[in-house]
């Protein structure tokens, strides 16, 4: 008797599982240059191999700067497996994201008479005002000095032909789930979607190239007459456009964590200017994104929102986030730490992405 109230306890529950509505995921990939794209690629390959092939997917991608260009091609149904595997093995495939996919053969050139131009503007300025103070000749410079050190046009070029080559769309409209690519404006100071509203028709290689314009970095990338940068000043992670989209789950996936020295080797300070400015950006990063998850979930209640780091201690990821260098390192450590996460602290994650009638089964 007992055998058959079990057996009518489990139709129920599947009856009940299967007359719910599905909810709608979604996956938010923050910015991370090189460095942080790689990881979200390991990252995600370790989830998708942790499910079994089971899981879902998602209805909805949100990609930022690095993973701007991860979410475009996990959005055309490009396996997060399988793009793994061809950067892991450094495959011949149009997806290998080699250096050429971002600095063009001519980059450095340029990027060198750039760097003269600033020289320049500098001296001139200092020739004329040797009493006043550097930010007054900052300011007596600011016409003179380039937007940029390095174009975005290799990016974009290699999007669009990886597309063309693979046999993906570069349209919006032809996805059949929903990619949204934030940036900003850079004149009207205001984050803007592309994949929503007028950007919608938008190619999606020029919406990453725009998403990706790092200032300083990159000069900003210029669409219909308007110039844009990077979709992470100001912002972190875009959970947001996820939620607002319709997600009622949202997976986080920030790549750029501070460091955090264990006391044996040199503190930040003695790794120079550089290493200074990295680790002031990922302060700002991460306090600016763990204040927006606390107002969403206020303002969303019923959005269940995750967050996935990279640990902050013995983590390749920390150095020039445009590198190539660590790049298959952070590759690897993204698969690792990853599987370490889903094991423990991922566990709530996979039981919501798994299909509910497995959920209930096991």
């Amino acid at each position: 008797m007992k055998v058959l109230d079990r057996a009518v306890a489990l139709w129920q529950s599947r009856s009940f599982w299967r007359g719910r509505p599905r909810p709608r995921l979604a996956l938010a990939l923050g910015g991370g240059g090189v460095i942080g794209g790689m990881y979200e690629v390991g990252a995600l390959a370790a989830l998708e191999e942790r499910l079994n092939d089971e899981g879902r997917g998602f209805d909805i991608y949100v990609g930022c700067s690095a993973g701007a260009v991860v979410a475009s091609l996990l959005a055309s149904d490009i396996r997060a497996g399988e793009l793994y595997r061809i950067l892991d093995e450094d495959l011949t495939d149009p997806l290998n994201f080699q250096r050429g996919a971002v600095f063009s053969s001519d980059s450095f050139r340029r990027a060198a008479g750039r760097f003269g131009q600033m020289v320049w503007a500098f001296g001139k300025n200092a020739m004329t005002g040797l009493r006043g103070s550097v930010p007054d000749m900052l300011a007596r410079a600011e016409r003179d000095l380039p937007p940029g050190f390095f174009s975005l046009e290799a990016l974009e070029r290699f999007m669009r032909e990886a597309f063309a080559a693979r046999g993906l769309p570069n349209s919006f409209r032809e996805l059949s789930r929903t990619l949204l690519i934030p940036a900003i404006d850079l004149d009207r100071a205001e984050r803007v979607v592309f994949g929503q509203g007028d950007l919608h028709n938008v190619p999606i290689s020029q919406a990453v190239a725009a998403s990706s314009a790092i200032p300083g970095f990159f000069e900003p990338y210029t669409i219909g007459g308007r110039d844009y940068v990077d979709g992470g000043v100001g912002f972190s992670g875009h959970a947001d456009l996820a939620a607002e989209a319709g997600a009622e789950i949202v997976f986080v996936v920030h790549p750029l964590v501070p460091s955090l020295s264990d006391g044996d080797g040199p503190g930040i300070r003695a790794r120079g200017l550089y290493t200074i400015m990295e680790q002031a950006s990922r302060i700002y990063g991460q306090n600016l994104l763990q204040l927006g998850l606390a107002a969403l979930s206020i303002k969303l209640p019923r959005t269940t929102f995750f967050l996935l780091e990279p640990p902050r201690t013995k983590t390749p990821l920390f150095g020039p986030s445009m590198g190539f260098e660590a790049a298959r390192a952070a590759l690897r450590f993204g698969y690792t730490s990853t599987k370490e996460w889903l094991d423990t602290k991922g566990q709530p994650l996979l039981r919501r992405l798994l299909p509910e009638q497995d959920a209930v089964t096991s």
